[in-house]
């Protein structure tokens, strides 16, 4: 028992380190849009994964490990690639927990 809580504890002090934000993306409207700022945001050393929804305009970036996005960054990164930014917040589900719920739909 006292293994399996030890378990429990390590496994979601590792998860909590990743930070996961979600980005409302004005004038994102073609695959080339998504492909540029998908590239651009895996460029950036501290990001893990990155996940561009056309459909619903936003853009998900995870934080690896230990590791934070500033705000500015990202706004920088989506002002510069033309497009504007309406809302920044940080989520609790992954990336891939995200990009699972909308591949699905």
């Amino acid at each position: 028992m006292k293994k399996l809580a030890l378990l429990t504890i390590l496994l979601f002090s590792l998860n909590s380190n990743a930070v996961t934000k979600k980005i409302e993306v004005l004038g994102m409207v073609c695959a080339f849009c998504a492909q540029g700022l998908e590239k651009s945001f895996k460029s950036s050393k501290n990001v893990k994964d990155v996940f561009v929804n056309l459909e619903n305009y936003f853009v998900a970036i995870e934080s690896k490990d230990g590791k934070g996005i500033d705000d500015k960054l990202i706004t920088t990164i989506i002002t510069e690639a033309g497009y504007d930014v309406k809302k920044i917040e940080v989520v609790s589900d992954s990336v891939i927990q995200i990009r699972d719920k909308y591949d699905s739909e």
